[in-house]
């Protein structure tokens, strides 16, 4: 994974051609909804753009030349195009389920950012996964400082990951210049100092960010692997029993332990994962689905049609209710002897 736009490039300006296609495709007499609509069809359907996932951190007119990048760089792209047409667009930090990625001996976390569009006083959302359900426990709009901050950020862990922490350290300070307060880079910029052999800055980091952010559980994690290299051992016990325990009481981190066991075939462990999951978050319809999914895939049909049920009763309106719905109709009907297999849920 690398990057292929310049760090000093402005990541939400726009071409003259993005301009001169946007003036041509959407007219700018239409209603503020229907100009949302249009562009939303643009960037994902039409073939002047036709938008695709690609995990790369681009600015807008990088995305644009493209046709694809990551979360980042579909929100760079949209804020700047919707922006050009005279509606509110705003960078939205998304909390999700937890996703832990390891790097060698650093352990990244998975953020996801997407689109806020107010219209009319009312807020829609706009997501690079448009047909993806995410399991968001919630959601914030922020300033454009925090967006852009997120975006330099990721631009830094691609150096990292292509083993260059001296062009991540430039990112990462990048990100400080518009945000200071951003816990998640300061850790990132522990990492990068690690990487160097840094281990004075490194820690200093590591703790600044936590000093921010009491939960930022990938500087304690890392901090943690700090001190157990360097020998502090009753140091290292104490910032990774600080962890565990941040993760045995977060539910969305057992599901997505749960999620790991099921698509690497563990389902006894995955199943463990799941309840636990629902012991501390009992009304949550994603963790329901799951479990009916995994069920249906065992062969236990009659509880996978309970869990169903606990699904759709707890989802809120929308598409997601009546997916659950038209599953359940489907594995009622399988579970009575009238269908032809089992049915495991996308």
């Amino acid at each position: 994974m690398g990057t292929v736009d310049t760090a000093g490039a402005d990541p939400l300006a726009l071409s003259q051609e993005m301009e001169e296609l946007l003036d041509g495709k959407i007219g700018p007499g239409s209603t503020e909804m229907n100009r949302l609509k249009d562009l939303v069809w643009l960037i994902f359907n039409d073939d002047d753009v036709g938008f695709v996932y690609e995990s790369v951190t681009r600015t807008a007119i990088g995305t644009f030349q493209h046709r694809n990048g990551n979360c980042l760089s579909f929100t760079n792209l949209f804020v700047a195009m919707a922006r050009y047409l005279d509606l509110d667009a705003r960078f939205r930090e998304v909390e999700t389920a937890p996703s832990w990625s390891r790097k060698g001996a650093f352990v990244t976390f998975n953020r996801h950012v997407n689109v806020a569009i107010n219209v009319g006083g009312a807020e829609y959302v706009v997501d690079l996964f448009p047909r993806i359900d995410r399991i968001e426990i919630g959601g914030r709009v922020v300033s454009d400082n925090r967006g852009l901050a997120h975006f330099y950020n990721n631009m830094g862990t691609d150096a990292l990951a292509a083993g260059n922490p001296d062009l991540a350290l430039s990112s990462f300070g990048k990100a400080l210049e518009y945000d200071p307060e951003a816990a998640f880079v300061w850790a990132n910029l522990g990492v990068a100092y690690s990487m160097r052999g840094e281990t004075a800055r490194a820690e200093q980091f590591y703790r600044k960010a936590i000093e921010l952010d009491k939960n930022e559980m990938v500087a304690m994690s890392n901090l943690a692997e700090l001190y157990r290299r360097m020998g502090q051992d009753k140091k290292a016990d104490r910032y990774f029993k600080r962890v565990e325990n941040f993760q045995k009481k977060n539910p969305y981190y057992h599901f997505s332990m749960g999620e790991e066991d099921r698509l690497g075939g563990r389902l006894e462990q995955a199943l463990e994962h799941y309840k636990d999951a629902l012991k501390r978050k009992s009304k949550e319809h994603h963790f329901h689905f799951a479990i009916s999914r995994l069920y249906a895939q065992m062969g236990d049909l009659d509880t996978a049609v309970k869990h169903l049920e606990k699904a759709q009763e707890y989802a809120p309106a929308g598409p997601r209710k009546s997916l659950y719905i038209e599953q359940l109709e489907r594995l009622n009907s399988e579970s009575s002897g009238a269908g032809t297999g089992v049915a495991v849920p996308p």
